[in-house]
């Protein structure tokens, strides 16, 4: 049986037997350069820039990320902005990564 197995064998029972299950451990160098982190957050439109794709938003505070504010965000996708209109509450996620903050999600509450 090779260290691999043995391994593998270990943390099937550690799990099996009411063990905490394998977390691995948060990226690091250039694993750390390239992950992406999603963010749920709550805001009202404050304008809508389809040419960019971008818009602005008065937001909450997003947990792990940044303090309430109003700023302008990317869009993944500029058909995100359809159908919004200036002052109607959204939940949306924004994603933090390589290409910095852009938001990839969004739903009129």
């Amino acid at each position: 049986m090779t260290r691999k197995h043995l391994v593998i064998i270990a943390l099937l029972l550690g799990i099996s037997c009411g063990g905490t299950p394998y977390v691995p451990p948060e990226p690091s160098g250039p694993n750390a350069a390239v992950q992406t982190t999603s963010y749920q957050a709550v805001g009202t439109v404050k304008g809508i820039k389809p040419e960019t794709p971008s818009i602005d938003i008065d937001h909450e505070e997003i947990k792990g990320l940044m303090p309430a504010m109003e700023m302008e965000f990317h869009v993944s996708n500029k058909s995100l902005l359809d159908g919004l209109s200036t002052g109607d509450r959204i939940d949306f996620t924004v994603e933090h990564g390589v290409g910095g903050l852009r938001v990839t999600a969004i739903k009129k509450k």
